[in-house]
């Protein structure tokens, strides 16, 4: 049976609440929790937060300040975050599940299914959209409005780098294979997501909300803690136009992980995204996740972020012929909007796993560094 403790402790930014789903009579993480998040949060000026958090397959939920600075409203359960270019790994699901389906393949070409590129994008396979690989930028000018624009662009631009020559993130990548998804599959992002992602997960929220649930969207808050308006789904939906609310995210980690009643349509899919194509400055690209080895005495790196790559371009060290799946690694993605920050990151062999959402725009490393010293610390012992 699930027991609900809320424990409330007073911030200077705001009132916290925590819940945790579990049947025990001590949270020895409680305390670390509370303290790491505290930090965090008083640090960068966040108005509120979200953690979902599994040790061991056992669920812990925490929720901290304001969705709504202004109107004093708590973070809870059903809050709405814009979890930005987390929506990649959610397109490479879509990607994965065409694949088990055998409808696409890693290599076909992203013109049998987007049929008036250029002839150089003959060379580029869908594979190479998923791992950042394809040569294609970061993104688009800002008068690219349009996909009448996107023709044009696309039309008259020489590549910078040949498919397979750098490691180079890319949302007009991930935005031409959920073109290509569309085209194969005649149906929307937000169509394909729902049928073959939310529902087989209970989740609710995708690209768009439901009507009857558009009070629990955050009030999102930028870099200097302004109010930020909502992000616009622009020609990219695939690439950072998902919503989900702390609920969904705690089902999505769930079968990140791979805990027991995640559905076989979306455990192998899931499996495959999380599985290593690319090696790249010592870390490894998956389809959307990236994927860092945890070596013996290694965790001190993985919380040293001063040499977080960024965007690229970087060196591609190894593709490799064959995925392989390491379910002992750090596998994990961030996700940004004007007014959001999330991060997730598993540790599926631990069955352990973080979900940070907040409202605020906060650097990369701050939350990375947050998540991980979480994650780190309650999974010592297991």
């Amino acid at each position: 049976m699930k027991k609900v403790r809320k424990v409330l402790s007073a911030l200077v930014l705001s009132a916290i609440s925590i819940s945790t789903y579990a049947q025990v009579e001590a949270d020895s993480h409680t305390a670390f929790i509370q303290k790491t998040m505290t930090v965090f949060m008083e640090k960068n000026a966040i108005p509120g937060a979200a953690v979902e958090l599994y040790i061991d397959g056992q669920l812990y939920e925490y929720y901290y300040g304001y969705a709504n600075r202004e109107k004093k409203e708590p973070v809870i359960r059903k809050t709405i975050f814009e979890i930005g270019s987390i929506s990649k790994i959610m397109t490479s699901i879509l990607f994965a599940q065409e694949i088990d389906w055998a409808k696409m393949s890693f290599s076909d070409p992203i013109t049998k299914y987007i049929k008036d590129l250029p002839e150089y994008f003959s060379k580029i396979k869908l594979q190479d959209l998923a791992t950042h690989t394809s040569g294609l930028p970061f993104s688009l000018p800002k008068a690219i409005n349009t996909k009448e624009d996107l023709r044009q662009y696309l039309s008259a631009r020489s590549p910078g780098y040949g498919p397979g020559e750098q490691w180079m993130y890319s949302n007009l990548g991930t935005g031409l294979l959920g073109y290509a998804l569309e085209s194969s599959t005649e149906k929307d992002f937000d169509d394909l997501y729902r049928r073959h992602i939310l529902n087989p997960l209970k989740m609710v929220t995708g690209v768009s909300i439901p009507a009857n649930l558009t009070k629990y969207y955050a009030q999102g808050y930028d870099k200097n803690g302004e109010v930020a308006s909502r992000t616009e789904l622009g020609l990219f939906p695939a690439a950072m136009g998902v919503k989900a609310s702390a609920a969904d995210m705690q089902r999505f980690l769930s079968a990140a992980i791979g805990l027991p009643g995640t559905p076989p349509r979306i455990f192998y899919p899931m499996r495959m995204t999380e599985s290593v194509y690319v090696k790249f400055s010592g870390d490894f690209q998956g389809l959307a996740w990236q994927i860092h080895a945890i070596e013996k005495n290694g965790i001190a790196r993985l919380l040293n972020l001063s040499d977080m790559h960024g965007m690229g371009p970087v060196n591609i060290q190894q593709i490799y012929p064959r995925p392989v799946y390491n379910g002992d690694a750090l596998i994990d993605k961030l996700g940004t909007t004007q007014g959001f920050s999330s991060y997730i990151a598993v540790i599926p062999n631990k069955k352990s796993g973080i979900v940070i959402l907040t409202n605020k725009d906060v650097p990369n490393s701050a939350i990375v560094k947050t998540a991980r010293d979480i994650l780190f610390k309650v999974t010592q012992k297991n």
